[in-house]
């Protein structure tokens, strides 16, 4: 009978390390309030996280002790906030309905959880679309010794945006998938075909009853960095080393990014360390966090640019002083392409979207989480 010893010098080690961590405590407040995001007017179904959208960042060492009182203000529904990508106890973890309760109208939660890891995350709700009306935000996680030593360690948080109801959205693209191809101004059409020279696509397309193509279901308003359009990321002086944490929390939008055309080294992907490679640019899927090392080369300010993965628009962020550099423009998609589905479950045609660096991280990462 030794597992019992076992047992219960295992839950001592866990229990001392509990006593001997430092609490770091957090309270979140979710409420609805009136907001202009995109420029274009106020929307009356924005939800913010202590006032603002996105919701504060929140930073802790490795085995610090959370404690985040997360209140829902909302008057008539429940809220959830999830810690994506970290290691607790699964009551802890925040998914309504699955393994955490939900919050319900006017009540508050209080989540504790010991940090047992490092690197870049989010949280989010997982309550209807709450997240896709501004319940997210970035988690940082400092190692207990940083080997990587840089001058300024700031977070790019990436998001899509549109002053359409997301409730409004669903329903529309329930009643049509290309419900927004208008708006996107990706409309196909024979003259259109005819004038790029493509009409055999098209008639092929349609003779396999295949749509164009379509890299995004939803027409946004707007894209985001750190909740703004365009803003001053940072203050750099050349030869400065920035550490950027870019995490991807849109809803729906892969992203290319690219700092002013530049080298990027990636040291990092979803909060996990990977031998670091360097890439000019960075195609990123839904969730997906990546760390860059970015160096100021002059007295110049520097594009940080997320593009949506169907070119209707970007946000723009800057790094430095001075005289601007901006990041290269990205080509639209060719709306009349022969759409073979085969082609595209290649390894070789999804590289074609971005450069060759990034298809190498991630495929590092992908090795890496099968390691897990």
């Amino acid at each position: 009978m030794r597992l019992v010893p076992m047992l219960l010098l295992f839950f001592a080690i866990i229990s001392s390390a509990s006593l001997h961590a430092k609490t770091v405590h957090y309270e979140l407040n979710i409420e609805n309030k009136s907001l202009n995001i995109s420029g274009k007017g106020s929307v009356d179904f924005a939800l913010t996280v202590n006032g603002g959208i996105p919701a504060p960042t929140l930073e802790f060492t490795e085995g610090d002790e959370a404690e985040i009182v997360v209140k829902n203000s909302l008057p008539n529904e429940e809220a959830s906030i999830h810690w994506h990508g970290i290691l607790l106890p699964p009551l802890e973890d925040g998914v309504p309905y699955l393994n955490t309760p939900p919050i319900l109208p006017g009540q508050s939660r209080t989540f504790k959880f010991l940090i047992r890891q490092n690197g870049t995350y989010w949280y989010h709700s997982h309550t209807d679309l709450q997240e896709q009306k501004g319940v997210y935000g970035a988690i940082v996680i400092h190692p207990k010794k940083d080997e990587i030593k840089v001058d300024h360690d700031i977070v790019a948080l990436i998001s899509d945006w549109s002053d359409e109801n997301p409730d409004q959205i669903i329903k529309n693209l329930k009643k049509d998938g290309d419900y927004y191809l208008y708006k996107k101004n990706n409309v196909r059409s024979y003259i259109g075909a005819i004038k790029a020279g493509k009409l055999s696509n098209l008639l092929s397309n349609e003779w396999q009853r295949m749509g164009g193509m379509d890299l995004s279901d939803i027409g946004y308003d707007a894209f985001l960095i750190d909740g703004k359009t365009n803003s001053q990321l940072l203050m750099a002086h050349p030869g400065q080393k920035v550490r950027l944490r870019i995490i991807n929390a849109g809803s729906s939008s892969y992203f290319y990014v690219s700092l002013a055309g530049l080298p990027m080294q990636v040291i990092s992907a979803d909060g996990k360390d990977i031998q670091p490679i360097m890439t000019k640019e960075l195609l990123m899927g839904m969730a997906e966090t990546y760390d860059v090392i970015f160096t100021v080369p002059e007295h110049k300010n520097y594009e940080l640019r997320a593009t949506a993965q169907d070119v209707t628009g970007f946000a723009s962020a800057w790094i430095g002083m001075g005289e601007r550099v901006f990041s290269p423009d990205k080509p639209g998609p060719d709306l009349y392409s022969t759409m073979d589905h085969s082609a595209h479950a290649s390894h070789a045609e999804h590289s074609g979207h971005a450069s060759a660096p990034v298809a190498d991280a991630h495929s590092s990462h992908e090795a890496h989480a099968g390691r897990r």
